[in-house]
C-alpha cells in the first residue's frame, strides 16, 4: 500500500531505482557476491513482466528460474516454492525491495546468518526489525517496535540452513494469515544460533516506500557522478 498507485498493477520490484529496475540491482547484488544460480519466488499478479525483462537471466551473468503462486501469503510461504530446489544445501535470501549500497559476501559464513546495519538517524527505525547483539550473535529481535529498541536493525539479507524449511512448514501450520521471515529468523536468535554481517551504515535501503525509492536513487545517481568526477 505505501507504494501506491506506483504499484497498480506494477510489482514494486520492477520499478526503476536510478538506472534499471529495482529486481536487477537485487540480481547484481546476488551475482557480485558469487551466487549466480538464482530462483525468483513470485506471488499476486503479472509474473510475466518478470520473465519478459530477465528472461533466463545469461544477460545478467546468472542463471534465473522461476516459481509462482498466485495468493500473496507473505515471504515466509512463498519461500517454500524453492524446497525442492533447494535440497539440503544452505542458501541466501534476499527480498525484491532490497538495495545494498555496498557488496555482500557469503562465502564462509556461518550459518543462519543476517546481515545487519547501524541506523544512525538514516531512516524512520519503525520501518525495520530492530536487533540487539552480544559478540558473534544476534541476542534478541524486535519486528518493526513503535518505540526504539536498538539503532541496529535487521536488513532483508539471510543465509540459511536448509532447516528453514521444516521449520516454516510448522510455523505454516500454526500461523493464520501471512508467514513472515522474521517469524523463522526469531527462532534462530531465541535458540542463539543467529551469527551476523554488520554493514555500514547508509548501506541498505529497504525501498517499500516512495521516499526510499527516491532516497535509493538519490544515492546512487550521487555515486555515479562521483565516480565520473574521479574518473576526470
Amino acid at each position: 500500500m505505501r507504494l501506491l498507485p506506483l504499484t497498480n498493477p506494477l510489482s514494486k520490484c520492477l520499478l526503476p531505482v536510478y538506472d534499471r529496475p529495482m529486481i536487477m540491482h537485487v540480481i547484481s547484488t546476488l551475482v557480485k557476491g558469487g551466487i549466480t544460480e538464482i530462483m525468483i519466488a513470485l506471488d499476486g499478479s503479472h509474473p510475466g513482466m518478470f520473465l519478459e525483462m530477465l528472461e533466463d537471466g545469461s544477460s545478467l551473468g546468472c542463471n534465473l528460474i522461476y516459481r509462482y503462486r498466485k495468493p500473496s501469503e507473505g515471504p515466509g510461504r512463498t519461500l517454500l516454492l524453492a524446497e525442492e530446489w533447494i535440497g539440503d544445501e544452505n542458501f541466501v535470501l534476499i527480498l525484491g525491495d532490497s538495495i545494498f549500497l555496498c557488496p555482500l559476501t557469503f562465502t564462509g559464513k556461518d550459518v543462519p546468518h543476517m546481515y545487519i546495519m547501524s541506523l544512525e538517524g538514516f531512516d524512520n527505525p519503525q520501518k525495520y526489525g530492530q536487533v540487539k547483539i552480544a559478540s558473534d550473535r544476534i541476542k534478541s529481535i524486535m519486528w518493526k517496535p513503535i518505540e526504539l529498541f536498538s539503532d541496529i536493525i535487521q536488513t532483508t539479507c539471510f543465509i540459511f540452513p536448509p532447516d528453514a524449511f521444516a521449520r516454516l512448514h510448522r510455523l505454516d501450520k500454526i500461523t493464520h494469515g501471512e508467514v513472515p521471515i522474521t517469524a523463522l529468523t526469531s527462532q534462530y536468535v531465541t535458540e542463539g544460533i543467529m551469527r551476523y554481517t554488520m554493514l555500514a551504515s547508509r548501506s541498505y535501503i529497504d525501498c517499500g516506500s516512495i521516499s526510499a525509492l527516491y532516497l535509493a536513487t538519490k544515492y546512487m545517481s550521487d555515486r555515479n557522478t562521483q565516480s565520473v568526477d574521479d574518473d576526470e
